[in-house]
This record gives structure tokens, sequence and C-alpha cells, in this order.
């Protein structure tokens, strides 16, 4: 991993209990101490009924002053439609050390490839962003980042991509 921070073996195990098991809604994960090791700071069960109340509930545990990393699966409506998307969320709130929020984002590559079964990766650096509404509205947005990167870059400099 480019920050050298490490995942703990119970990272993986946890949320592959999440991904494929269903066994928890959410798993909270921290960077120890001595910003060697990514580990597991809690687990959160399937709860049955109203996912925004669960979701932000889960979500009030966050810290207000430092980062975090959240793996969430994440139900929301579409056309009509149940759906869930296993979320790989930063947090990395505006008032945590800088430190702290250069570690978190420099590491995250490497917690994502470890996990598997991630279906999105967002941040939140405020409760705004932080929002059910928030998080599901950028869910139902189709994951063409890179496509529309390629465009707003070719539109900044006027040029029209070659076919």
């Amino acid at each position: 991993m480019a920050s050298g921070v490490g995942v703990d073996q119970q990272c993986i195990v946890d949320t592959q209990h999440l991904v494929k098991e269903r066994k928890y809604r959410a798993v909270i994960l921290k960077i120890n101490d001595s910003m060697t090791l990514v580990e597991v700071e809690k687990t959160f069960p399937v709860a049955h009924g109203d996912a925004k109340t669960h979701y932000m509930e889960v979500a009030k545990t966050l810290p207000e002053d430092d980062c975090r990393y959240l793996v969430y699966d994440f139900e929301y409506e579409m056309q009509g439609i149940n759906k869930n998307k296993v979320v790989f969320l930063l947090w990395s709130p505006e008032c945590s050390k800088v430190k702290s929020k250069m570690i978190y984002a420099s590491s995250q590559e490497g917690v994502v490839n470890a996990l598997q079964g991630i279906s999105r990766q967002l941040q939140a650096t405020d409760v705004d962003e932080l929002d059910y509404a928030h998080i599901a509205k950028h869910l139902k947005q189709q994951p063409r980042a890179t496509e529309a990167a390629g465009q707003a870059y070719h539109e900044r400099l006027n040029v029209v991509p070659m076919d």
C-alpha cells in the first residue's frame, strides 16, 4: 500500500460477512494509533425496518473530528425497485487533523483492493454529504465517471476527441 498501512485480516473477514452472508449491515474501519494497520472498530448487524433510519443511526456513530472508513450495505429505491449496493465511504471531516486525512486518503485504494464486493466508493467531509438522500442520489447516478471526466477535460481544452 502506498501509505505503508496494512489491512488486518479481520477487516476482510467482516466485510465478506457483510457482502456474501449479509450478517452485517455495516462495518466501521479505523487506522490504529500507530498509523500502521486498518482495523475493525465496530460492526452493525442487519436491522429490519426503515433503511434510512438505520443508515443514519450508523452514520451518527462516526466521530465528528476524525476519519473513518465505512463499509455499508446501502438500501435505496430506484425507479420503484429496491436496490442494494455495498458502499465504501471515506469519512474525512473538515475538522480532522491533516495527517489523519492524508493517511486515510492515501490508504483508501489499498483498503478497497483488499476488500472484495465493493460496488461504489464515496467520500464525505461534512454531515450534509453523509446524509442518506445525498448518498442515495450518488448511487442512482450511472458510474461513468471516467467517461464524463474525459469529456469535461476535452471541453475545458475546447478539443473534440477523435473517434
